[in-house]
Order: structure tokens, then sequence, then C-alpha cells
């Protein structure tokens, strides 16, 4: 089991690294010692798994193991008498880093990773275990821009980010796998908010700003543009023979640090006529390979293994955008409206009525936003001819990541003039137990849908009013995702009749298990409109 630092005392850690640096400085430059592995306390790193191949002893800071011809070699780390290692990426103590006070028998996984520490720091006479090293799919909150810094990792939702001294502290944020991000200056989920699909270096250009964060909601999506899905692109992939995490891409990269995959191809499969080039530095300079066919292990190239920091990617012609026809163009007229991007960006089209096919407007599986000038109801779905997955809406949407429908997912829409307009949401009263709820089959209609499984799978329910016992529909103790189709609130308790722990939901959840009620905890269900 790997060990590391726990999220509580990386501050203090912090602290000390500053001020053995100051100390540094009030006298004698510290020297950097590293010595045979020859069984005296200090740090050791091998340059192979569990502790094998060959090794330096470390007891003070090294800024450049290069010269000690070790950089880039560490794969695993031993830890002998009262030591912490910080180990970094870069030299100089700089980019991400990983802490260890106790031995780690392989470093891949780790937020450094396997062969890639390029310096370290040693702190003395501080020992506690646990695991601090930020790793695998979620999203990452870095301390730093550019993602450096302390890093926390969430795969589900946080009211108070003070529950990790985290409150704050935000200034760039890195998204692995298939999640989304909503950041709130405020606690729980309240005050000026932005909503990430990918990750951002610099939290300044949002409207939440850096180390302002504090409260954060997590949504696990069904994949984003950088899954590997089997569509045409370019793959790379984290170890030889197309094995390990993957990545797919089809535009350039000048920067891999955005999309987790820095200094991390080790192969790399071509899915279509694409022609991509890797190189070892930012913006597609230094030494570099290009490729226009798979290659199950670089390291028989000039780029190298584990090097690629950058890609530039060459790809068949796009078919020409259809043009809005006249009737469609975005003149201001009311309508609904959907753009390409996110914030009303990008192209555009109009519609004031119901389109089974988005296809010859050029927006098929292109909106990422919506307005509504005047009166109108839309309905968007995932398919043709009105079916699938939907989302309905009255109001403008700068960014549809976190709705159901999801962001470049919609190819048909429904379309209805309201009678009148939506009236403004009236605050509710607490949720009562009501008689008589009203359960039906999940047949796309609106209300609440509970699941059995995950990722809205197996049994399900629809529920429009309060349930007091899950025992009368087979479904107690076994609820684990829910769906929210409309404007409605459900809040799922773990015992019978509304009481004991609980969680409030206005919105999707594939995965109960983040959630306080839990997964396969609930009893009893209470139903609100909003």
């Amino acid at each position: 089991m790997r060990r590391g630092i726990p999220h509580l005392l990386v501050a203090l850690l912090v602290a000390l690294s500053a001020l053995a640096a100051v100390a540094g400085t009030a006298g004698a430059a510290p020297v950097a010692q590293v010595r045979s592995c020859d069984g005296g306390e200090g740090i050791y790193l091998y340059e192979s798994a569990n502790y094998q191949g060959r090794c330096i002893r470390v007891t003070s800071d090294v800024s450049d193991l290069s010269a000690s011809n070790f950089n880039n070699a560490a794969s695993s780390v031993r830890i002998v008498g009262t030591y912490t290692a910080v180990l970094y990426v870069d030299q100089n103590y700089g980019n991400v880093a990983s802490a260890y006070s106790a031995d780690s028998t392989e470093l891949r996984g780790s937020i450094v990773d396997d062969n890639r520490t390029s310096s370290v720091r040693v702190i003395r006479g501080y020992r506690q275990t646990g695991d601090q090293t930020c790793r695998g799919d979620g999203v990452y909150l870095f301390e730093g821009t550019r993602f450096t810094g302390r890093c926390v990792r969430y795969t589900g939702d946080e009211s108070d980010l003070g529950r990790q001294v985290f409150n704050n502290q935000a200034s760039s944020v890195r998204i692995v796998g298939p999640y989304t991000a909503r950041l709130f200056v405020d606690g729980t989920y309240g005050g000026a908010e932005v909503s990430l699909s990918q990750s951002i270096e610099d939290l300044n250009s949002t409207t939440v700003g850096t180390r302002r964060a504090s409260s954060l909601r997590v949504a696990r999506t069904s994949g984003g543009p950088n899954t590997c899905t089997g569509a045409e692109g370019v793959y790379l992939y984290e170890h030889p023979n197309y094995q390990g995490r993957c990545v797919r891409i089809t535009a350039d990269t000048p920067d891999l640090r955005t999309i987790a995959f820095d200094d991390t191809a080790s192969s790399l499969r071509i899915i279509g006529k694409y022609t991509v080039t890797l190189a070892r530095d930012l913006s597609v300079t230094g030494e570099n390979s290009t490729f226009t066919a798979d290659d199950p292990n670089l390291t028989d190239n000039r780029i190298g293994d584990n090097q690629a920091t950058s890609a530039r990617v060459t790809g068949p012609a796009p078919a020409p955008t259809p043009a809005p026809a006249p009737g469609n163009a975005c003149d201001g007229s009311q309508g609904v409206y959907l753009y390409e991007h996110p914030n009303y960006q990008g192209r555009c089209a109009r519609f004031t009525g119901d389109v089974g096919d988005l296809r010859p407007f050029g927006m098929d599986d292109s909106t990422s936003s919506l307005r509504v000038v005047g009166s109108w109801t839309t309905t968007l779905f995932r398919d043709l001819s009105a079916t699938g997955q939907s989302s309905a809406f009255v109001a403008d949407d700068p960014n549809l990541a976190d709705n159901p429908i999801g962001d470049n997912q919609t190819t048909s829409l429904r379309v209805a003039r309201s009678g009148q307009p939506q009236p403004q949401p009236q605050p509710q009263p607490q949720p009562q137990p009501q008689p008589g709820p009203v359960v039906g089959a999940c047949d796309g209609s609106e209300g609440v849908y509970l699941y059995q499984g995950t990722n809205y799978r197996s049994t399900c329910i629809r529920v429009t009013g309060d349930v007091p016992d899950l025992r009368t529909y087979a479904l107690n103790d076994v609820i684990s995702s829910v769906r929210v189709f409309g404007r409605y609130s459900v809040a799922l308790y773990r015992d019978l009749s509304f009481s004991g722990a609980s969680s409030t939901f206005v919105e999707s959840d594939p995965d109960l298990r983040n959630d306080g009620v839990g997964s396969n905890e609930a009893t009893s269900v209470s139903v609100r409109r909003r």
C-alpha cells in the first residue's frame, strides 16, 4: 500500500520547506548530500519498483537529480528514519509534487508517477501515514496556477472546501476522466459560480477567480472530448502496447498537462486519416517525432518514452457546415437560440418549431448553451426525432454540461410557445409526508427516477410524490442512482417516514456512494416541485 501525507498536513510541509529555505539563506548554503545506499538514515530512491535496481540515498534537498545521474529515474522510494520526501517533476522543485513519509514500492500512479522525479525536498523529524497523492479519475483542485502546488481530488460534491483546508485556495482545476465541475464562491453552493467540462490552468479568467472557491459540485458524465471511445482521432496510451490510461485528441494540444497527460505517453494509435507530431516541450517545440500510423512503443523514437509534452494534430478536412436558413438566423427576434460554445459563443441557429434532425442546420451534437427570447419552452434530445435522453428549458442556460442532455449531445428538439411567461419559483415549505404518492414507469415523462444500479441502470421507478416506505415497491435499500426530469427536488432518507440520514438533489446523480444517504441505503423519499 502506498502511503503519503494526509491532506491536512500538506500546508505544514510547505511551511517547513519554506523555513528550511530561509534557514539556508541565513547561513552557509546547504550542500545536497547524495550517498550510496549503505543502510544509513535518509531517503532512498530506486531505479525500479520494489526497491530494485540502481539506488541513491538523499539526506538534504536536491534541486537537480541530473547531477547524480538520477533525473527521471526513480520508480520506488524507501524512508529510513524520521524523514519526509517531497518529489517534484521539474528541477528546482517545480511543477507537481508527491509527498512520502513511508515506503512506497511503486511510484507509478502517483501525481509525480514513475520515472519523472527531477528534484527532491527533504524534511527531517516528521513522520505520518496516509495517502496524499492526487491520482485516478476525478476533479483536481490545485493551490497554484498551471496545476502546481498542493492538490486535492474530488469525485463528489463538497459543500465546504474548508473540510480539507482548501477554502479560498484553488487557482487551477484539472479534470481527469468523465467528469464536470461547478465551483462556487460561497459555501453550500452559493454566490458566483463557474461550470467546467475541461481543465483550466488559471481560474483568474473565470467568474469565480483564483483563491475564492468555497464549495464544489462534481458530476460524472457519460464521456468527454478526450474519452477513448473508438471514434476517429489520435489515441495516446500511458503504457506500451496500448495499455493503461488513454486520451484521445483530434486537434493541436500545446500543453498536454491540460488533459493530465504530460510526460506520460508510451504508445499511440491512429484511427482515421490523422498525422500527429509529439514534442518534448510546450507549444510543439524541442525534440519531436511525427506519426501517421500506430506505434506500440515510443522508446525507439526520437521523442522517447514518457516525454511528450505537446502535440500537433492534422486530420481530414471537415465537411462544410450548412449555413442557417434565413428564418433561423440569430437576429434577436423571438425564439430558442442554440450556440456552439458555452456562454452563448460560436455558431448560432434560432428555432421556433420542432426539428427532428439538426444535421441540416450544422448543429448536430454541437450545442453547448442556449438562449430563450420570449415565452418559449424547448426540450433538447440526444437522438433523432425527439427521442433518447432529454432536458427541458424555459430560460437561458450558459452551459449545458451540467444538464442531463450534456454538452455537444443535442440531435433534435421540440419548441413550443408558452401560454404565458414562466412565473418565478416561489419559496417552498419544508417537505412534509403527503398521502397518495404517484409512482409510475420510467417512460421519459417528468419526475424523479430512482434506479437500482449506478449510472441509471437496472430496475427503475418514477416518483412525483412522497413515498414513506420503499419496501412497497421492492426498492428498499437498493437505490444507487437518481435522475431528475423537470423542476423537482428530491430528498432520500435512510429510514422510514422521512427520517435518518438524508441527501437532497435538484439534479441527476449517477452514483450515490459520494452522498450522505449513501448507495443502497434509501428507505423513504420525499419529492417536491420547484
